[in-house]
């Protein structure tokens, strides 16, 4: 892997695919979230709900999570001898069950977000998050992990590849809710 002008230069097809993902994601968040208002960011749809600011870092927290989870699968495989080099026709799957992991789940506590952080803040632990996502990704470009899993709660046991495709999938279904968010008929308009 390399960087170069910002651009990640993957040698591994899979982590470039499922990197470019990522990448979709977190500018897709970025443009809906860049410029709200303390307000905006503050406003709950219902008291129940999270708002915008607490999906926020829900989000970062989450991301940590998986760079936690991504750190122990390498780990586990680096102890087995399951790093590998890859191969020239590299296919490794990495697709989670979109249909399972939109539904609705209560996140653990240890994702769960605080209230009423300034968005900047924010914005700046999401790309501490993102870094350190990278750095762990980047450990095994060029090289293949196999036969390690790690439970998620809705999902089952996921690899490495799938553990690090979920961070996509999970800023999406997290959009949407902020989509829905910002057109309830009460959202701040400022």
């Amino acid at each position: 892997m390399s960087v170069e002008g910002g651009i990640v230069e993957w040698k591994s097809a899979v982590l470039k695919e499922i990197w470019a993902e990522n990448t979709a994601a977190r500018g897709a968040l970025c443009e809906q979230v860049n410029g709200l208002t303390e307000a905006q960011l503050a406003f709950r749809p219902a008291p129940d709900k999270w708002s915008i600011g607490e999906i926020l870092d829900h989000l970062c927290l989450a991301e940590q999570s998986i760079s936690r989870t991504l750190s122990k699968i390498l780990q586990v495989a680096a102890g087995r001898g399951l790093i590998e080099e890859a191969g020239s026709n590299e296919a490794i799957p990495h697709r989670i069950d979109l249909e399972v992991y939109n539904q609705v789940a209560t996140a653990p506590d240890s994702v769960r977000p605080s209230p009423e952080r300034p968005l900047d803040q924010l914005l700046s632990s999401l790309q501490e998050s993102r870094a350190r996502l990278l750095m762990v990704a980047s450990r095994v470009d060029g090289r293949m992990v196999t036969n390690v899993v790690i439970r998620h709660i809705q999902l089952g046991e996921l690899d490495f590849y799938q553990w690090l495709a979920l961070e996509a999938a999970h800023e999406s279904k997290h959009l949407a809710q902020i989509s829905r968010i910002k057109s309830h008929p009460s959202y701040p308009s400022a």
